[in-house]
């Protein structure tokens, strides 16, 4: 029809009036095709082109070539680094793999390198100060001083100085950038293993301000090794670094290198190190340079100290695929002096292929700088470039930083290994020695230890992966591992292969262990999933508690149960209410649509009718998505409603999962059932549409045996269709619930598992159990999904074949009929049959599908309408009482005339019990104090003020019963800190999941109220905070502060709250809960009395104190108020 339409159009546009007269669509498009002939060459006749084919066979290639030309700039536009192979994920890492296949590999030598170390003797009277330009550097006194130091030397810039001040001549242009490029001394201090004296010596001169030849060293600048020379020559990072001047006990100075450093500082190359430390494993197992690494090359060849960067194929591959990451360009442009040095390393980087090419090369600057500013937020909020350090705090940091990249060499071994069973062996270096000559005797005998290994036992960590004894696999000289007892060849999912191999009486103690902790967890899943499988979809509702299953612990806790099909129904028009115009609307405007495309089948209209029955389609598709957005919305924020106003003690951890699952997840389930519904109701009226098209053709002498016995084959099907619908749709509704009562457990199992993440961590017994249970269940969950699945696929494909099988039955018939029927009597009545017959079996197929779609996501329905019902009886009151407070709001007062006890859940014969003490009428303009012993249910009386635990007559408010105001009112009036589970059983930390910025704030717009940081700073914390990953952006932030910070921080909360004004009660339970004893203690209270001290004339603040100590805060509020000079 569009065809048609379209092609009309186009004639009238070309003014072709003979096409304009054809009768038939394949006119016009014929007549279309010869226009075009006419103008792709010459005609010969009608519809036929100069090279004897169609006019249509024209049009054909037209539109083949066409597209042939799309897809060719689509593929020429298409990326060639976006094909290339994704990086490992954990279905790819956690896999069993052969330990056999595993090999360690390592950097390979440098060609032109050597084994045995270059020593040449410096002779501190051949270096006078030198000077190049502005720069002066005074090697003498340098030199000196390192002579007078034994075993102490330089590297970096000065040790690469002095080499090629050795082997080069002034005027090379390396050596020139050197002597211009100097700006640090970076001293390196040889110790042996028992001379941690001389350490804290050389740290004590540095912190008092060390300065040679009139240049300051800094702490950062003096490194403190116990490694061996050789071992520091071969960890360093680039070959030009390879080199270091240090001297001996009898006042030598020596320069030491490598040979490759040799080489390359006489050729102007630098390149990347033969190092672990400065290399990893590409997705092939080659081993490449880091990105780091290639970024310190560049930046040394950017600054004139080699002309030339040399890198092996595999570095090249993998980064010119990957390209360099934005770390590692932040290193290379955070170095650049102008605007020419940054373009000539841009153009390089691009010309190796390191870069993509930018439309604006000087904006990838700034995504570099986002991206850095972004990641140091992890490690800081406010970086301090001008800071100093003292040498404590560069050990503490160098010993962070060390420690996080032998963690994440760890990860890359395990990953490694799992992926292409190769691993990167941390523990080698490069094989250098020095040799014993006169010389340097007394050099070498400071590094050689006792033992005659040259490798301090700080580096045997990184040996962990190779253990040499009998019990553990060995290395072969090419690198494969070789197990000497022939054990275990193949590895479990997520274990080492030293797992594996290793096998003595702890490990196979810790072996059976978890062998019995995953047969138990095993065990108890599948009890549970029998459980929820066979009895889950019981009732187990209070008013069928005479009922077996309702015995079982499982069940009761959890939201199990089913509905019936008319409550089902009945709670699906419930929920559509809100709604219902919109949706009769919808629905009318379908029914329009299906008398409409009825009456073209019967020829009553015309085919341009069914464009007018099209557009009244979409205004129902639109309508209906409309109102069931209105209807999904009331319905889901009923039930948050419901949720927030349930019972405190009743929101359990099994039901938040529920909860969060049906408010989140199960809304699009819940939008498709109601899809499902409306397409039952538009499929329903097509299939009466043209059954009423198909049984009214009946006109005298056509409806012979034949036909009749066709039109009676046809209900046969549809009827068959339909009720093999309706049974199928309860076995799948059996299924469906059986499936949503095992997600949900699942949830359940999920959310608990990750609520318990530390002792999942710590503890190898809930590792395992937990491990376990979750595969189990969600073995169980796949199988009962494709049962679901497999039993409605095989439905569909019933209703589908059946439907196939009646048209090609019963269409022959009909056509048969108007070839062999009575002329211009029976052609049209069968013409409207077989046109009607196909759309009523179609639509009739798409209504049995979305019936057995319904039922296959019934069980989403039920579990959403059982969550209500949960809801609904565990509600609360909180709209009935007094809404204001002592009358005209201003005169508050707060009293426990009496103690009492009061049980706190459990049993009021066993407990537990909160027991309160009486409180003399407390007011405004003083701190009032009551003492509690921890323990004794101050939490318990915090929710009794907020009447969220009922307390009858014991405790005045303004001098009525609290429990006679309204409960919002006291939402709104009263403030009440406390720690951890208040006010909610599920978070373990105030604030979880909240930035600090709207924890404090409370997501007001800043227009109103005291400023955050005004209120963080009164509250004693700013300076805290933002120093913590993100600041006051940190959704962490509880997890990072100790306790009595994150009170602080709530303490900074209820400050905002009181700027608002509609606070009128301020309570703070236990504020000096996780502080020391002492000093600490009295600061902690001073910063608590001096923040709400300003608050007392307009807030009534009562400090719960459980420290034992009630007195010393009206001694802190007096000292306050004398230093303020209040009375």
């Amino acid at each position: 029809l569009a065809q048609a339409v379209l092609v009309q159009a186009t004639c009238i546009a070309m003014d072709v009036p003979a096409m304009a007269q054809e009768p038939s669509s394949m006119a016009y498009i014929e007549g279309v095709a010869r226009f075009v002939t006419s103008n792709l060459g010459k005609e010969t006749g009608p519809g036929v082109a100069a090279d004897g084919s169609s006019g249509s066979e024209n049009v054909a290639i037209v539109a083949l070539v066409f597209s042939a030309c799309i897809i060719i700039f689509l593929l020429c536009s298409f990326r060639c680094r976006r094909c290339r192979w994704p990086a490992p994920m954990p279905w790819d890492v956690y896999r069993t793999v052969a330990v056999g296949q595993l090999r360690m590999v390592h950097p390979v030598r440098h060609a032109q390198d050597s084994s045995t170390l270059e020593i040449t003797l410096l002779r501190p009277a051949d270096f006078e100060c030198l000077k190049s330009g502005e720069t002066s550097l005074p090697l003498k006194a340098l030199l000196d001083w390192v002579a007078q130091h034994p075993f102490m030397g330089f590297k970096g810039g000065i040790a690469r100085l002095m080499a090629k001040l050795t082997w080069l001549d002034r005027g090379n242009p390396t050596l020139e950038s050197e002597i211009q490029g100097f700006n640090d001394i970076d001293l390196i201090y040889f110790l042996r293993e028992d001379e941690e004296d001389k350490k804290v010596a050389m740290k004590a001169t540095v912190d008092q301000g060390l300065s040679i030849g009139g240049i300051p060293v800094e702490a950062q600048d003096v490194e403190y090794t116990f490694d061996t020379i050789p071992t520091v020559i071969a960890t360093r990072d680039l070959t030009q670094n390879q080199c270091i001047v240090v001297s001996d006990d009898r006042g030598q100075v020596f320069l030491i290198n490598s040979r490759v450093c040799h080489e390359h500082c006489r050729s102007g190359i630098t390149a990347p190190a033969s190092a672990p430390e400065n290399c990893s494993l590409d997705e092939n197992g080659n081993v490449i340079a880091a990105g780091r690494v290639v970024a310190r090359a560049v930046v040394s060849w950017m600054r004139g100290r080699a002309q030339t960067v040399e890198f092996d194929s595999a570095t090249k591959r993998f980064h010119q695929a990957n390209k360099l990451s934005k770390t590692a360009q932040f290193q290379i442009f955070s170095k650049v002096k102008n605007n020419e040095q940054y373009m000539q390393a841009y153009t390089q980087l691009v010309s190796w292929g390191f870069l993509e090419r930018q439309q604006y090369p000087h904006a990838l600057w700034g995504e570099c700088y986002a991206h850095v500013n972004s990641t140091i937020a992890r490690h800081g909020y406010r970086l301090e470039p001008e800071g100093t350090l003292d040498s404590r705090a560069v050990e503490v940091w160098k010993e962070a930083k060390y420690a996080e990249q032998h963690a994440r060499s760890r990860v890359n071994l395990f990953r490694d290994f799992r992926w292409h069973q190769m691993v990167l062996d941390t523990s080698y270096t490069a094989e250098y020695i020095i040799e014993e000559c006169d010389l340097a005797r007394s050099l070498y005998a400071h590094t050689v230890r006792a033992s005659g290994y040259p490798s301090h036992i700080s580096r045997d960590h990184l040996r962990y992966h190779q253990q040499h004894d009998g019990r553990a696999v060995r290395v072969s000289p090419d690198g494969f591992l070789q197990n000497p007892n022939g054990e275990a060849s193949v590895t479990l999912a997520g274990a080492t292969f030293r797992d594996t191999i290793i096998s003595d009486q702890d490990s196979d103690l810790r072996s059976k262990l978890q062998q019995q902790v995953l047969t138990s967890s095993k065990d108890r899943t599948r009890e549970i999933m029998t459980l929820i499988r066979t009895r889950g979809s019981l009732y187990t509702e209070d008013e069928a508690s005479e009922q077996a299953d309702t015995n079982e612990p499982i069940l009761r806790q959890s939201l199990f149960g089913k509905l019936t099909v008319i409550e089902t129904f009945g709670h699906i028009l419930r929920l559509t209410k809100p709604a219902w115009k919109e949706f009769a609307i919808a629905l009318a405007l379908s029914c329009g649509a299906a008398l409409l495309y009825i009456a073209v089948i019967k020829r009553l209209l015309g085919v341009l009718w069914l464009l007018v029955a099209a557009i009244l389609s979409i205004c129902s598709c639109i309508k209906f998505n409309g109102a069931l957005n209105k209807a999904l919305l009331h319905g889901l924020n009923s039930m948050f409603l419901a949720l927030l106003n349930m019972q405190l003690e009743t929101f359990t951890p099994r039901l938040f999962p529920e909860f969060w699952a049906r408010l989140t997840g199960d809304s699009r389930a819940l939008a498709m059932a109601l899809k499902d519904v409306n397409n039952v109701f538009v499929e329903f009226l097509t299939t009466i549409g043209a059954g009423i098209a198909l049984l009214l053709q009946n006109q005298k002498g056509c409806y012979t045996p034949r036909v009749s016995d066709a039109v009676s084959a046809v209900l046969t099907c549809a009827v068959l269709m339909l009720v093999t619908s309706l049974v199928s749709s309860l076995a799948l509704r059996m299924r469906s619930r059986t499936v949503r009562s095992l997600v949900g457990y699942t949830y359940f199992h999920a959310f608990s598992a990750l609520s318990r993440y530390f002792e999942m961590k710590a503890l190898p017994e809930e590792w395992g159990a937990a491990t376990t249970a979750y595969a189990e269940t969600q073995e169980v969950n796949l199988e009962e999904r494709k049962k679901l699945a497999v039993l409605e696929e095989v439905l569909l494909l019933f209703l589908h074949y059946v439907e196939i099988a009646c048209l090609a039955l019963i269409i022959p018939v009909f056509i048969e009929g108007i070839k062999t029927g009575p002329t211009g009597t029976c052609s049209d009545p069968y013409a409207v049959e077989a046109v009607a017959l196909p759309v009523g079996l179609g639509a009739l197929r798409r209504l049995c599908t979305g019936i057995l779609a319904l039922a296959a996501g019934v069980g989403s329905l039920e579990r959403f309408f059982l969550l209500g019902q949960t809801a609904l009886r565990s509600v609360a009151t909180r709209f009935d009482g007094i809404t204001t407070l002592g009358g005209d709001f201003k005169e508050v007062s707060l009293e426990v005339p009496g103690a009492f006890t009061l049980a706190v859940g459990g049993s009021p014969q066993f407990g537990p019990f909160a027991h309160i003490p009486a409180l003399t009428a407390s007011g405004l303009g003083s701190l009032n104090v009551m003492a509690m012993p921890r323990g004794s249910g101050a939490t318990a009386f915090g929710k009794v003020l907020l009447r969220m635990l009922p307390a009858p007559a014991r405790v005045l408010l303004s001098g009525r019963h609290i429990e006679q105001y309204e409960a919002v009112m006291l939402t709104w009036a009263i403030h009440v800190i406390d720690h951890a589970p208040f006010p909610s059983s599920v978070a373990t930390v105030p604030g979880q999941g909240k930035t600090l910025l709207e924890y404090v704030g409370l997501g007001i717009s800043r227009e109103i109220g005291k400023p955050v940081t005004e209120c963080l700073d009164r509250a004693g914390i700013r300076g805290k905070v933002m120093n913590i990953p993100f600041g006051v952006e940190s959704t962490a932030w509880a997890t990072v502060l100790s306790e009595p910070e994150r009170y602080q921080v709530q303490l900074a909360q209820a400050l905002f709250r009181a700027s608002l004004g509609a606070t009128k009660i301020l309570v703070a339970i236990d504020p000096l809960r996780g502080c020391n004893a002492g000093e600490d203690m009295q600061r902690t209270r001073a910063v608590w009395v001096q923040a709400l001290a300003p608050l007392l004339d307009n807030v009534l603040v009562l400090v719960i104190d459980q420290s034992g100590d009630a007195q010393a805060w009206r001694e802190a509020e007096r000292a306050v108020r004398q230093r303020s000079g209040s009375p």
